[in-house]
């Protein structure tokens, strides 16, 4: 006997859009979707519908979405147990789940997080992965609890995180790597082969929302951890500084360690977020050691995206000109 699935997936976010169609495609699913309001986006503040919602109506199979306000409240309840999921599939929804909706699926909530749990619960596991240096992040699937990325853990898989990976590039990974691993999940649970694995405790590390401010660089850091500001904030929330008191978006950079060893005596005497170089594509900034940022491409107040050379030229830049924050 062939058992059939019965699975609500909420998602909001364009990082569960993989998994999505992954499980649209499989004749093995019955799949509901519940995903967030239609909001405004962007400058024109035009309303929109989430990602999630766009996929299963390009899809067109006919798959019913479902956009409480507020997934908790009697009405949200009582449409998820009309349904009568086996599954609730979680990927960045948005909202906290109640005991209530916990409860209403026979085998469980299972939720899909970016990090390699216990480390990074929380809101923003990729970002703060990359901020923080490490060399390696990865997919949870776990089933949820009542606390937030709590839950037994029941698969995960560990990727490397690259040198010069962004935030935007490795989200995109992770992404696609749950997509690939859903399949192998959902055969686990049909055939009852599922083992929980308790999260440790002492090992428990939080990765906060990210806020624009987390983008701000001090030029007073090591070269090598205003690189991974950079990183870990392109696409999102951005990384920021400024020029002659405005605001300067740096979107594209790479980083240049041990920079001094070719150029000591310029180096040594450069003030940390001072224009040491100026290259045909390139505008080189010292920091407080004797690691370069290289940016290629920048966003001043109130412009386009500019290539270096092209800001260089429209603004002005020159060597000794001093950019930004610093403590």
């Amino acid at each position: 006997m062939i058992f059939i699935l019965k699975i609500i997936f909420m998602g909001t976010a364009d990082f569960g859009g993989p998994v999505l169609k992954k499980l649209i495609d499989s004749k093995e699913n019955i799949v509901s979707v519940i995903t967030q309001p239609d909001r405004p986006q962007g400058r024109g503040r035009k309303i929109l519908p989430t990602p999630i919602k766009e996929i299963a109506l390009n899809i067109n199979r006919g798959i019913e979405v479902f956009q409480p306000e507020n997934i908790n409240n009697d009405d949200s309840i009582k449409k998820i147990k009309e349904f009568d999921p086996d599954l609730i599939l979680v990927v960045a929804y948005g909202q906290i789940l109640s005991k209530d909706i916990l409860n209403i699926p026979k085998v469980g909530c299972l939720n899909i997080h970016a990090s390699l749990l216990p480390k990074y619960r929380g809101a923003a596991p990729i970002n703060r992965a990359i901020i923080n240096g490490e060399k390696e992040t990865g997919i949870t699937f776990m089933f949820m609890n009542e606390k937030v990325d709590a839950g037994d853990i029941i698969d995960q898989q560990k990727i490397t995180i690259l040198p010069d990976e962004t935030y935007g590039e490795l989200y995109d990974r992770l992404s696609n790597l749950s997509a690939k691993m859903i399949s192998t999940i959902l055969e686990k649970i049909e055939e009852g082969k599922i083992k929980r694995i308790s999260q440790e405790s002492k090992l428990v590390t939080f990765a906060k929302k990210m806020t624009k401010q987390d983008g701000e660089i001090n030029w007073s850091e090591k070269g090598e951890k205003i690189y991974n500001i950079i990183r870990g904030t392109t696409l999102y929330p951005g990384a920021f500084t400024s020029y002659k008191g405005k605001k300067l978006k740096i979107t594209k950079a790479r980083f240049l360690g041990n920079y001094q060893n070719e150029n000591e005596v310029e180096l040594s005497s450069s003030i940390p977020g001072s224009v040491f170089k100026i290259e045909k594509e390139s505008i080189l900034i010292s920091t407080a050691d004797k690691g370069i940022i290289k940016i290629f491409r920048l966003i001043p107040a109130g412009s386009k995206e500019l290539t270096a050379s092209q800001f260089v030229n429209g603004y002005k830049i020159k060597v000794g000109d001093i950019l930004g924050k610093h403590t």
